[in-house]
Parts: C-alpha cells; structure tokens; sequence
C-alpha cells in the first residue's frame, strides 16, 4: 500500500494558543501526576498492546501518531525507521513538553489531522477523549481514526471513565477534608465527574475551581495547610480559573460502542493498580479490514 505525504505544520513563531487551560497546564507540567499522567503501571500497558501488534506485522514499519504531545507516549518502543507523529491543537503545550522534533507536530485538531487514508498503523491517546464533547465530537474522533488508520491497524486509548457507583460532590469534598485524598491529580479526576450531571452537559472547569475557592473561603494557604499540601501544588488548580473548557466523561460501555460503531474491534482492557486506576483503563483496539 502507498501511504500519502504527511504534512505537518507546526511553527512556533505563526501560530497563537487556542482558549483555555492549556497555556497554564503548560507551566505546571511538573505539578501533574497520575491519574491525569500516565504512570509506570500504564504505560507498561501501552507497551504491551504495542508489542503484541508489533509481533503480529513483524515485517512491516509502522508509522505511530499521539494524539497530545504526552511525553510518556514518545518514550514508547517506536519503529526507529519512522519518526512518531504527534498532533495537538496548543503551542504551549508543544513548547512545553514535547520532547520530539517539532517537525514531526502537527498544529490540529485531533479530528481534522489533514492525514491521508490509511497512513497510521499505530494511534495512542492518553486521557483526551474526553476532551472533547459528548457526543458528536467523540463520534467524530472515532470517525476519523477510522479513515487514518490503516485496516487491521492499532488504537489504544487511557480512559477517564465514569464510576460504576455515582460520586457526589459532597462525597468527594467530605473525603477532601477528612484528608482521604493525596493530592491534587487525584482530586480534579473525582471532583470534576461528580459535578458533571451527564456526559452530554459535561463539567466547565470554571467550576471545578469556583467549587474548591468555595471551600478555602478565598485561601488556598489554609486549605493546604489543612490538607497537608504545599501551597503551590494546590494552586495548580487556577489553571482552570475562567476557563471555558468542559470535559465529557463517559462510562467504558460507552467507548466500547462508539469504536465499535466506527469500525474498530475491541482488542483487550487493561487496568493498573493505583489510586483510581479502576477509572483510567488502557483499551485497545483493531482496526476491521
């Protein structure tokens, strides 16, 4: 099969970051931890789907994507032959911490990457379906794959998946207070699912902040104080401040379907062992020929 050109179009000095909370997120790379980056565990469980699809099309050199510029991803046991595309929509974030070549981003939408049929063999995604909104915009990313993606080709996705059992958002701040949660990455993960009311809707980010400056009564010293946390790790939540962002999280048995619908054939699930892992699963898929 020929693969078409890939074009990519990223340029630091011609392009401007997209509203949001991408640009502080940026800054505060260092602060973010597991769940809302991949650990050990998961990446562990991206090599693993890698490697069974890589012994499976041992003559073939396949040409990976990101989705994001996750640089845990990038580390993965790539086909040397081919340099690792990523594709991510905000300058900050590629500055930040893309540790590739800039040559190899392209500045896009996930779901209007300007790739040709058929030129992927391997896509990953670390925590970014629910990026977007619910559901069309999910529809379409599943959509997409599916025309990039060549038959028989690989996608995995790190889900952020709803809970079985509903969380409320006094669950979650009773569980705050009483000092049962660690830090601020396991947090925003719950406190962001129990405000959400359906996927549809979503949660605004706005919200997740103004639901904890509630709580610290406009004092995010004593709050740490009280949670045992530094100052600055707990002020990594402005970055949502304002923010008109809304995240969209669906339950696994949704995600199963929407591949499915798209013509991916569901592979395997994988699940980790760390706080909320049974909420940020590794599913891979095949894509039908």
């Amino acid at each position: 099969m020929r693969r078409g050109s890939v074009h990519t179009s990223y340029s630091p000095s011609a392009v401007r970051d997209a509203p949001g909370q991408w640009r502080n997120v940026a800054a505060d790379w260092r602060q973010i931890g597991s769940p809302l980056r991949p650990c050990a565990a998961d990446i562990g469980h991206f090599s693993q789907v890698m490697e069974r699809w890589q012994a499976q099309h041992s003559s073939q050199r396949p040409q990976g994507l990101i989705l994001g510029v996750t640089p845990e991803l990038y580390n993965l046991p790539w086909s040397p032959q081919r340099p690792v595309l990523a594709v991510d929509r905000t300058p900050a974030m590629i500055d930040a911490i893309w540790p590739g070549d800039s040559s190899n981003v392209m500045l896009a939408d996930w779901r209007e990457t300007g790739l040709e049929r058929a030129n992927i063999d391997i896509a990953l995604c670390d925590g970014g379906l629910h990026l977007l909104d619910h559901p069309e915009g999910q529809r379409q990313l599943a959509e997409h794959l599916a025309h990039i993606v060549v038959p028989g080709g690989l996608i995995a996705f790190r889900l952020f998946a709803l809970p079985a059992v509903p969380e409320t958002t006094d669950d979650v701040l009773q569980d705050l207070m009483s000092g049962d949660i660690r830090d601020l990455n396991v947090l925003k993960l719950r406190l962001g699912m129990a405000l959400q009311e359906s996927p549809e809707w979503g949660v605004n980010l706005a919200d997740v902040w103004q639901t904890l400056a509630n709580l610290a009564d406009g004092e995010w010293s004593k709050l740490a104080g009280h949670l045992g946390w530094s100052t600055d790790h707990l002020r990594v939540i402005d970055a949502y401040r304002g923010s008109p962002a809304s995240y969209h999280f669906t339950g696994i048995n949704y995600v199963l379907r929407l591949f499915a619908d798209a013509g991916f054939e569901w592979q395997t699930t994988l699940q980790a062992d760390y706080a909320l892992s049974e909420r940020c699963p590794v599913v891979a898929f095949r894509r039908g020929t």
